[in-house]
């Protein structure tokens, strides 16, 4: 089964416990706005998403796996609002990025709602990266490690099971749609990267240096989902 050969399931931080931060008060201001944006972009409910696979007619098996997938990005919320409480700041009810990402994801398109996913995955693979160095807050640090190595386990199950949605569309189409994904990665990437400059080099990570890490994950993705060679496997 999907799920389990993925290793999707929810609760699976369930032993995360973190008292205050050693931190100093300018770091926790840095990493509390930073940090702040990515949990509320981890919150969401995936109704869009769960509307799309069953518009799509997938097996129960995907669907299964898809919702094991939203709880555990949910159990990310549930665990960076615990990072935020130990550094002493607040969460956030809106950002322009979450409501950037919201919009495209209302196309209500599986392929849509997935592509558009697996940007923000990349991005957080190379984010929650740069902060398990940070190295001010060891247990700060360790979630995120946690976080990082969810999201790769996220993108590698996205990228076994949505090549075979993509091939179903014409020559052309999946040309474009592939050129646009590609840009999208990258603009985001460099908005991330400005937008979270600080934060990032509380981890030792320069603005320069994340977008180059981000272009090299999408290349590698962009062979999995768009190559001649991409595999994929039954939604069962």
């Amino acid at each position: 089964m999907l799920r389990e050969r993925h290793d999707l399931r929810a609760r699976r931080h369930a032993d995360v416990a973190l008292g205050p931060s050693p931190l100093p008060d300018r770091d926790r201001q840095i990493l509390g706005r930073s940090l702040s944006t990515f949990q509320l972009g981890e919150s969401g409910t995936g109704e869009h998403l769960f509307a799309a696979a069953a518009a799509e007619g997938v097996s129960d098996a995907y669907d299964a796996a898809v919702r094991a997938f939203i709880a555990e990005e949910q159990e990310h919320a549930r665990i960076l609002e615990l990072v935020l409480a130990s550094i002493d700041q607040p969460t956030r009810d809106s950002h322009w990025t979450d409501r950037v990402f919201v919009l495209i994801r209302r196309l209500k398109s599986l392929r849509t709602e997935v592509l558009t996913l697996l940007v923000a995955e990349l991005i957080a693979i190379r984010y929650y990266g740069a902060l398990a160095g940070l190295s001010g807050d060891r247990d700060v640090a360790a979630v995120c490690g946690r976080i990082r190595d969810d999201e790769i386990r996220h993108v590698d199950f996205h990228a076994e099971t949505l090549p075979v949605h993509l091939r179903r569309f014409p020559s052309a189409v999946r040309v474009v749609v592939r050129v646009l994904w590609n840009l999208l990665v990258t603009a985001t990437s460099v908005m991330v990267a400005l937008d979270h400059r600080r934060a990032l080099a509380l981890g030792g990570v320069g603005t320069r240096r994340f977008v180059v890490d981000v272009w090299h994950l999408r290349a590698d993705l962009d062979r999995r989902l768009f190559g001649r060679a991409a595999d994929s496997v039954p939604l069962d």
